[in-house]
This record gives C-alpha cells, structure tokens and sequence, in this order.
C-alpha cells in the first residue's frame, strides 16, 4: 500500500514518524502554507493518508479532493500525542477502519470509531468488499442493508455455482436464488434490484496476445468488449497473463497499470505444456506456440469460450474461483479478569470472526467481545479438535482467534497450533501467565528466576515429570507447578515432597484461581500438603532458597547491599 503520513507541527512529527514505520509508509513534512498542494499532490498515488493533528485541519484540506468513496484514499486523523486514531473517510471501501484498528494497535492508542456498523461490531457488506479485496457493485442500497445489520436482522446471499463461499460472518444466511438475496457474490454484470449489492470476486484471468506496438486504448476497448460479450463485469478481472515476448508491450505494461492488476508472463514451454483444444493462431507459426491469449488464460483455470481477436489483438478468459486468505491468531487471555488481558490479544479478538477455544476460556471473555462472531466451545481433552476446527475455519478465510488462558505458549494452544498449521499464517498473541500474577500478589518471589512446571501426566509420562520435579528443587530457585491434575495426585504430591526431601521448613503456598472472583491464597508446609487442598485451579509455589516470608509477602532476595545489611 501506498500510505502517506502527514505532520505539519514539531509535535506531531515525532508521532508521525511511529505511524510511518508501523504502516511502512512515508513521512510528509509540508510548512503549514504549504499542507494543501502536497496533499494534492500525492491524492491519487496514495491508497491511505493519515493526518497528525485535528479532525478539523484534516476535514478542510482533504474535502475539497474527495470525489468517490472506492477511488478516494482512507483519511485517518491521529492526534499530536499519540493517543487517538480516528478513520475520517473511506472507512469501509477505502479500508480506514481495519487500518486505524492496526495503527492504534501498534501506537497503543484508543481507536474512536463514528461509522456506526464499526461502533455496534457489524461487518457491513463494504468492509467485508475492503477486507477481501473485492470490488462492490449497487452502493446505494448500503443504507439499507447496514441499517438491516444495525437492527440485528439476517441479511440473505446468494453465491454464483462457480465460486467458492466467501467467509462471511455472523449475521449473513445463504438462500437458493439471486432474486431473494441481498448480497449476491458474483463476477458477472448483474442487474440489480434496488436493495441489493453485489461482491464482485477478481475471479477472471485474462489471456491476452497484441502484434507489436499495439496501443493501450486498443488493448482496453478489445478486453471489455469481450468481458461484456462473455456478460462479465471488468471489476472481475484479477490479472492478465501473456507471453514472454508480449510482457514487453509498452501497450500491455499500461493496460495493467491502468487497471490496477498485475500482469503475469508464461514461459515458452510452460504455454506449449498446457492442453487444450484452441483456436488456430498466428503465435503457431512466429514462436511455435499453440496461441497466446487462449493458453494463458486456460493455465489459471476453466477456459470461458473462445478468444475475441480484433485490431491486432486476442483475448480470452478464464476462471479461477476466487480464495479469502484466512487467519489464525493464537490468543492468550490471560489468567482470568478482563484487566489483565493485553491490548493486543483485544485487538485480535476484535479482528476475528470466530472465536475457538476451551468453554472456560471463552466463557471468561467479556459477552460484548463475542457479539456478531461464531464461537466454538470446547471442553477439557479436546485439544486437538479445537485446534483442527479453528484452523479449518482459517483455510476457508476466516480470521479466527484460537484462545488459550494465560500465555499461550506456556502449557498453552501455541505449539500445538504451530505443528499442525502447516502453511497457514499463525501470530501468537502473548498473554499475562498465573504464575506472573500469583508472583506480584505474593510479593516478589521471582527476583534469582523462576521454573514453571506441569504436574499433568496425560501427555507427558510422570517418570519425565519426576526428573525435572528433581532437577528444579536442585536449583534453589522457585518453581511453580501447574495442572494438579486429579489422576493420582496423592502419588504425584509424594513425589514433588520426595524432590524436596533435604530441604527443611519447605512451604507451599497454594494460590487458587488466581485473577479471577474468588481469589484465594493459602499458605502450609509441604510436609502436610494432600491432594484435598488443592485442584485443577490451584497454583503451587514452592520458594526459593533465598526467598524470605515478610510481613505476608514473599520475597526473593538478590544479594543487593540493602538485603545484606538487612539479613544480618
């Protein structure tokens, strides 16, 4: 993306910077004399420009350049200190929501919404077009169909038999017929009734061949007229791919330019390995090929009738059902209450449409976060099937958060979701652990280091839980254990008393659903410590060597000159 950032006074230049490197895009220093002719300048190249400073300066200068809602670049207004980011225009068909959503992500700033499908988490058939890079026919019946969504009714699509279902969220059903849809997805010029709109996949790939020297306009009159003639829309069309020698036409360059699709040259002897039944061609006789423009159109996909050939030039189409890249974010909610989960893991949840996790985890995610999303609950064991459904859900092009409590790479849905995604697209999503948390409401326990082990056996065989129980008392340091599973806990408890059988005066401190109501904490001997004490949501800390009970913290001592002095 082209993205222009603009910053006019020395206090919004350092923000302006930050918002450049996070959008990888330029930095626009203009005097504020000057802010209107720079602007003006770059309008057209740029697919975003964000303004530092007020809504008002940025509502004046960019007024007077706005001309269509799809053409237009996204504004977005961040103000001087960084704190607010705020999608002006283009919200939706220009993008601007989903990229102030990354912006205030990356400054860590409040994102403030005023398009009220955005405010209410609604996914208008406009952002869904923006999201999927698709093109939008019938924008006059937006006011109705966002306004449908608004108030909580369904809206009906229907799909063309040859594409692929596009991921649509919550708040969308499928029908049989055109007739009754109000979203209809199809590459095809439709007639449309008052109330509908139609996503227009770049499902198209269009073979093109040209004598030399062929012009632009000659190029583009032949391809839309033949894209009418087939009765499809231009806005369909995903890419041009030619021969070699052909990818040099200035004609073709600029045609592709022009219309914003890339154009793809095919080798020689990859257009003579594609089979078919195709017209006789002059490309026969000059280059030994079996033509141009039907061979490369037939190479992505089903060939669309024959080719047009007029004005020394051929075209012919083919279609390849258009594919939503899908995501998978693995999201670590923290141990419990809402305060504690990061700004980021917020911000994916946000993101996604549908949410996939254990029953208890979601359960724990505020009801308004989950509004408008599909969302999986799974139970305890069923790991692997609800990392197997989320990324299903990701590969058909859904963005899905994958929520795991605490930090998901700690005993958590992390590895798993990396061995099994494969070449699916995966973040991570770090998220505050319990033992961070039961550390800092004990006192600081942590300071020489911490071990985090789990006592659960159902994936790991208890001799391999023993050796490291071993190894971490050896160390001195605090460990904290996790998932008391119930499966022979008393046998488990002896042998975590049996790893620290020389050391005297051991305590636990057993710290119960931690981060969440009811948080308790209880501090014994390890000697007298039994499998009653404790359960699945408990966490036992086990102290260090040089951590000291102080006035009802617990508290790990460095070997600062205070501490010394303190000790003796």
């Amino acid at each position: 993306m082209n993205i222009a950032v603009f910053a006019i006074s020395a206090r919004g230049k350092s923000v302006g910077k930050r918002c450049a490197e996070a959008l990888n895009g330029k930095l626009i220093t203009p005097r504020r004399d000057e802010l209107k002719a720079s602007l003006s300048e770059i309008w057209h190249r740029s697919d975003a420009v964000v303004m530092i400073g007020s809504t008002g300066v940025a509502a004046r200068v960019t007024a007077p350049l706005l001309r269509d809602k799809e053409a237009d670049p996204a504004v977005i207004v961040v103000t001087e200190d960084g704190e607010l980011v705020l999608p002006l225009t283009g919200a939706h068909l220009g993008g601007g929501s989903d990229l102030a959503r990354s912006l205030a992500s990356d400054l860590g700033a409040h994102l403030v919404s005023t398009t009220s499908t955005d405010r209410m988490n609604v996914a208008a058939p406009d952002l869904l077009c923006s999201r999927w890079g698709w093109k939008l026919e019938g924008r006059k019946a937006l006011v109705q169909t966002n306004g449908a969504l608004l108030d909580g009714r369904k809206l009906l699509f229907w799909v063309d038999e040859n594409e692929e279902t596009p991921p649509f969220p919550e708040g969308y059903l499928p029908c049989e017929t055109p007739d009754e849809a109000d979203v209809l997805v199809s590459p095809r010029a439709l007639s449309l009734g008052s109330h509908q709109v139609q996503l227009i996949p770049p499902s198209l790939v269009a073979g093109m061949g040209c004598r030399k020297g062929v012009d632009r306009q000659i190029l583009k009159e032949t391809l839309l007229r033949h894209l009418s003639k087939q009765g499809y829309s231009i806005y369909s069309l995903g890419e041009i791919r030619t021969s070699t020698v052909k990818s040099r036409e200035k004609g073709l360059l600029s045609l592709s330019e022009e219309l914003g699709v890339p154009l793809t040259k095919l080798e020689d002897e990859e257009i003579r390995s594609i089979d078919g039944n195709f017209s006789a061609s002059a490309a026969t006789a000059h280059f030994d090929l079996p033509g141009v423009a039907e061979p490369c159109a037939a190479s992505a996909g089903r060939l669309i009738g024959p080719r047009s050939a007029e004005r020394g030039t051929t075209v012919a189409l083919g279609h390849r059902p258009a594919r939503i890249e899908g995501k998978l974010y693995v999201v670590g909610t923290g141990p419990g209450d809402r305060k504690y989960m990061t700004f980021q893991a917020k911000e994916a949840i946000d993101d996604s449409d549908a949410v996939v996790g254990y029953r208890l985890y979601v359960d724990q995610l505020p009801e308004e976060w989950l509004k408008r999303k599909k969302v999986e609950r799974y139970g305890m064991g069923e790991e692997e099937a609800r990392v197997a459904s989320a990324m299903a859900l990701a590969k058909k092009g859904f963005r899905v958060s994958l929520v795991s409590g605490g930090d998901p790479i700690l005993f958590g849905m992390a590895g798993l979701a990396r061995n099994m995604a494969e070449e699916l697209p995966v973040e991570v999503i770090p998220g505050l652990s319990a033992a961070q948390l039961a550390g800092a409401s004990a006192g600081a326990p942590y300071s020489n280091g911490l071990i985090m082990l789990s006592l659960s056996d159902y994936l790991q065989p208890w001799e391999s839980i023993e050796r490291a129980l071993s190894g971490a008392a050896s160390t001195g340091l605090t460990v904290a254990l996790y998932n008391p599973v119930r499966r022979d806990l008393d046998v488990k408890l002896e042998g975590v008393k049996k790893a620290y059988s020389t050391r005297d005066g051991q305590t636990v401190w057993l710290m119960r659903d931690v981060g969440r109501p009811g948080e308790s904490r209880k501090v014994m001997d390890l000697s007298e410590l039994t499998s009653s004490d404790i359960d699945m949501r408990t966490l036992l800390l086990l102290p260090g060597e040089d951590t000291v009970a102080r006035k009802g913290c617990l508290v790990d001592t460095r070997g600062y000159h205070f501490e010394r002095k303190k000790r003796t």
